[in-house]
């Protein structure tokens, strides 16, 4: 009787559930969903995060370029000799022409020179990179921004490009991301637009991709594009 008085009554256990296999799918499925909206979330900001560093690059070469022209009586660098309509080469023929005047003095970071966007041009880019063939006496190096040189600004190739000049022009396109749609890799470094470097300095997002070349007349529309 005493034992049966201090006996408890007993409740039966709750068995223990795991997780079904549809919640399992289910679970699985949020999961996936919520990592592809964060690696899509990451990757427009990197996206945005060097499409920033490309048109800060713009800007850092047009302070290097005024400086450049202080020293220089008010004139400007051209690109090769006699002047292209538009180049991106640094060094050709033992000596530096259109950005690569710049170097050390004016902007020593060669990495300025190089949009991150660019999905060829590098300082290591084996055919036309600035390790390789900077100082070389047969190399040429190739920068990611084309230069604007003299063309359409002076119309005597014997006369300098100045700053002053540059005044008179505000609103012509002086520098740019250097697009090739016709070479392998395909080198166009934005998807949907370019940056652009207006002569009076302001860099600007322009809703284009122009390819420079390959023939003549592809170099004329762009920059006629570009101006507007």
């Amino acid at each position: 009787m005493a034992a049966d008085r201090h006996t408890c009554a007993r409740h039966p256990r709750t068995p223990r559930r795991g997780f079904v296999l549809i919640e399992l799918l289910v679970a699985m499925g949020v999961i996936g969903i919520l990592a592809t909206l964060l690696l899509g979330v990451v990757m427009r900001a990197r996206h945005h995060a060097r499409d920033a560093r490309c048109k800060g690059n713009l800007n850092h070469l047009w302070k290097a370029v005024s400086f450049y022209a202080n020293d220089h009586r008010d004139f400007l660098f051209v690109n090769h000799f006699p002047a292209l309509r538009i180049s991106n080469v640094m060094w050709k023929e033992q000596r530096p022409t259109g950005y690569g005047l710049l170097f050390p003095n004016y902007l020593g970071d060669k990495h300025s020179y190089y949009c991150p966007d660019d999905p060829a041009r590098d300082p290591e880019w084996q055919e036309f990179g600035w390790d390789a063939h900077w100082g070389t006496p047969e190399g040429e190096v190739q920068c990611s921004y084309g230069w604007r040189g003299r063309q359409s600004f002076v119309s005597d190739p014997a006369v300098g490009l100045s700053l002053a000049t540059i005044d008179t022009h505000r609103q012509k396109l002086i520098g740019c991301d250097y697009n090739e749609s016709f070479t392998a890799p395909v080198r166009i470094h934005h998807d949907d637009h370019m940056n652009v470097l207006r002569c009076n300095g302001s860099v600007e997002q322009v809703g284009l991709t122009p390819s420079f070349g390959p023939a003549d007349t592809d170099f004329v529309d762009a920059i006629n594009a570009l101006d507007k």
